[in-house]
């Protein structure tokens, strides 16, 4: 197995530095990472910086610097349930509109065939009514195109938490 010199690991890190990564902890990470892979990969014939560009392309899609992105709102995430636009969507439709929709349905169960599986009026005008209208303002809210700066952009994450209780992060996430 091939042993990378104090000269090598030198310029990895330095490289690491120079594309974007400020987190030291994050840097002695990616620097052992690469390092354990180029001395796997790389036989004393081959050229080290050709491998080590290889190496460090597997990392990121467009720049290095997505990865100290991704870990910094990572650990703003922490301790707090993180939910993606549709998922958020998905939960608020649940919690205003499923009680109404659960009741009607238990009603039909309960009451069964006896009743001839009709809904009365005093049931079933409360679920079009009180969820008539927070489907509307949810609906507006989820179908809003991009282009008219929705109130939650598309890709945006939701944090759901105990202080803030809810934060909105739009997409790209800023760097804190």
């Amino acid at each position: 197995m091939y042993s990378l010199s104090e000269q090598h690991i030198d310029f990895i890190l330095a490289d690491i530095n120079a594309r974007g990564i400020r987190l030291e902890s994050l840097q002695c990470d990616l620097l052992d990472h690469i390092c354990v892979i180029i001395e796997q990969k790389l036989e004393k014939e081959e050229d080290f910086e050709s491998c080590y560009e290889a190496t460090i392309r597997a990392f990121y899609q467009q720049e290095l610097r997505e990865i100290e992105e991704e870990t910094i709102f990572l650990l703003a995430c922490r301790n707090r349930l993180t939910l993606s636009r549709n998922q958020f969507f998905l939960l608020l439709f649940a919690i205003f509109i499923g009680p109404f929709v659960s009741y009607d349905l238990a009603w039909l169960v309960t009451s069964g065939p006896t009743a001839g599986w009709n809904i009365p009026i005093h049931i079933w005008a409360p679920t079009v009514v009180y969820s008539l209208f927070p489907l509307l303002i949810l609906l507006v809210l989820l179908l809003t195109p991009e282009r008219l700066d929705p109130l939650i952009p598309a890709k945006s994450k939701i944090l759901l938490g105990i202080r803030p209780f809810i934060k909105i992060i739009p997409y790209p996430f800023p760097r804190i």
